[in-house]
């Protein structure tokens, strides 16, 4: 699990910023988080500064994870909203992103210190476990003293986690890449500090970012299409392959959603093995994913992508309410909690939706961030639950007419 995420000069988060003594750049993550507040208050940031986490985990030049990255005429990541110039808050020169896991019962810490003046370079890395003073690696230990950080020539000199009684080996690589995927396993360097690398790398591979486009669920796709996609093009093959019990689940969420009554899914197959749903109605019409509303879709990819998700995956959605008639957004509630708790997955989405926190159990009501602006326009956010009176949010018969009349700015 992602425990936490710690942000300072990343776009709208300043340095050491505080609001009520608790540091305003600290996100503390549950198995289901999600981020409210109003537009431009940080919320989408959040997200940016994951993707650019993932991004130097495929071990792509930092200044491309920004910018983007093309290879040949084709595009193989799409960069970061900004780019360089503002990533950092008000054009400033650098910024740093820290990260705390829970993988494989260990406590892992990872940090990148970006400079963004210039080459996009590391200042500092390190990946410490259980607690900041046990570091695996780190460009700045105590015992690199003055020859810590960057060389000449682009090179970013660590330490790293020596066998016992003996000196801390120390490496050079490069300093326009994650050290996340270049350190390397040579003499007298412990196992776990590779071992943990790996662990916190293929964590932030793996992550995954929906972004749901009905737009691209409407045609056949071929019958071995893969996995879903971050855009639910593979939806059609992906239920066909599935199992009996799961697709029965799959049709029983959406015979909650729709009008009429859902009692089936079939399948239309090309003779090129190429696969198309239909969605069968109670009456017996069958309706083609051609179609099918684009609510419907949505609700559609998303539900399929957080059922078949492995336990310990984390999935990161933006605004999952979007296109769901009010009446029905307490279907996403129930079925963002019960995948987190049932299914082990970690959610983190965004939403404007005041209905669907309306819809939350206290528990995760709770863990719901709250996003805003000070004075200077720095982001701020806090957990309802480290809220003042937030117990009288929680108890309320109205929770709807609170937030959608301003109490969450107010009590921020």
């Amino acid at each position: 699990m992602l425990r936490s995420l710690r942000l300072e000069n990343w776009k709208s988060f300043g340095s050491n910023h505080s609001a009520r003594g608790v540091p305003g750049s600290m996100l503390e993550f549950s198995n289901l988080t999600l981020l409210v507040g109003p537009n431009g208050s940080g919320k989408s940031n959040v997200l940016d500064a994951l993707r650019f986490l993932q991004g130097a985990a495929f071990d792509y030049p930092l200044g491309d994870v920004l910018r983007g990255r093309w290879e040949g005429q084709r595009q193989v990541w799409p960069g970061i909203r900004g780019g360089p110039f503002e990533a950092t808050r008000a054009g400033g020169g650098s910024f740093s992103l820290r990260t705390r896991w829970t993988i494989a019962n260990r406590t892992l810490i990872h940090k990148m210190e970006v400079k963004t003046e210039g080459e996009v370079a590391l200042e500092r890395e390190f990946l410490h476990e259980d607690s900041e003073g046990d570091y695996l690696f780190d460009t700045h230990a105590p015992s690199l003293g003055a020859q810590g950080g960057r060389t000449e020539g682009g090179g970013i000199r660590l330490a790293l986690k020596g066998e016992k009684g003996g000196r801390s080996p120390v490496q050079t690589h490069s300093s326009l890449r994650s050290l996340l995927g270049q350190v390397e396993l040579k003499a007298r360097v412990q196992e776990r500090v590779k071992t943990a690398a790996d662990l916190v790398r293929l964590a932030f591979r793996e992550a995954v970012f929906l972004d749901i486009r009905p737009q691209l669920m409407r045609d056949y796709r071929p019958e071995n299409g893969g996995q879903l996609g971050v855009s639910g093009e593979n939806i059609s093959p992906v239920l066909k392959g599935l199992e009996e019990d799961v697709r029965a689940e799959i049709i029983d969420w959406l015979s909650e959603l729709c009008a009429p009554d859902v009692v089936g899914i079939e399948f239309d197959t090309t003779a090129l093995r190429e696969v198309m749903m239909m969605i069968v109605e109670g009456g017996g019409r069958r309706v083609s994913a051609r179609s099918a509303s684009d609510g419907t879709l949505r609700f559609l990819g998303e539900l399929v992508a957080l059922l078949i998700a492995p336990p310990g995956a984390l999935i990161v959605l933006e605004e999952p309410d979007v296109g769901l008639h009010p009446s029905r957004i307490r279907l996403l509630a129930e079925l963002l909690e019960r995948v987190a708790d049932d299914h082990h997955v970690q959610v983190l989405a965004t939403t404007h939706s005041p209905t669907l926190l309306a819809h939350l159990s206290k528990r995760a009501l709770g863990n719901v961030i709250a996003f805003g602006r000070d004075e200077k326009g720095a982001t701020v956010c806090q957990r309802l639950k480290d809220l003042p009176h937030f117990a009288t949010l929680a108890d309320s018969r109205n929770v709807e007419h609170l937030i959608s009349t301003g109490w969450l700015e107010r009590a921020l």
